[in-house]
């Protein structure tokens, strides 16, 4: 295995690079020719090699703990894990300062992060702004001042808000059974929606 790791043409193991250095740093000189020895075969070189292994053995480690390797792909999955807690924890602790993101959003999911990663820019500020009240929706341009009135422009009746487009405006009714799959809705069905249905409304 040894042998395979050096005549890797790419290489992730520190250890395994710098071997490969020093063999070609010795090589412009000298000629250099790796072969397999059987163990424990009487093989000077290869005693002499298995003696500084053993005595390595008895010395105290030096260098940062853990001394045991640990890969990269389990680093992977405990940093993943971790972020995902820290995110979970984060979005539990907004209590009622994102009472609408809430409303619609039942926390931190890595597959709607890659659903919405797939989006092109117009698609994430349409999804975001529907679902976290930050939008051009009639209601939160009036609380802007930027509007005398807050009501729909589609039926007239509700404030226009995210959840009047998404759930309960009469005018949308078609559009919101053809692509969410049902006349009207409760903030809990957006909630469980696959995210991209929200952008034909």
């Amino acid at each position: 295995m040894a042998l395979k790791a050096l005549k890797s043409v790419r290489t992730v193991s520190p250890l395994v690079h710098q071997c490969q250095k020093a063999l070609n740093d010795i090589s412009i000189q000298h000629a250099v020719g790796l072969f397999w020895v059987p163990g424990h075969a009487g093989i000077w070189g290869n005693e002499i090699a298995n003696g500084l292994a053993r005595a390595g053995t008895a010395l105290r480690f030096l260098g940062p703990e853990p001394a045991l390797g640990v890969s990269r792909q389990d680093l992977q999955i405990r940093l993943g894990r971790w972020l995902v807690n820290q995110h979970r924890a984060r979005w539990q602790g907004l209590g009622n300062t994102r009472r609408q993101a809430h409303e619609f959003i039942s926390g931190p999911s890595l597959g709607t992060r890659a659903k919405f990663m797939t989006f092109n820019r117009t698609q994430s500020r349409a999804v975001t702004g529907l679902l976290t009240v930050h939008n051009t929706l009639r209601r939160h341009l009036h609380l802007l001042g930027l509007l005398d009135s807050p009501l729909c422009r589609k039926c007239g009746v509700g404030e226009e808000t995210s959840a009047h487009i998404l759930c309960e405006c009469e005018i949308l009714a078609s559009l919101r059974h053809a692509h969410l799959g049902s006349f009207f809705l409760e903030p809990e069905d957006i909630r469980r929606l696959s995210l991209g249905g929200h952008l034909e409304l």
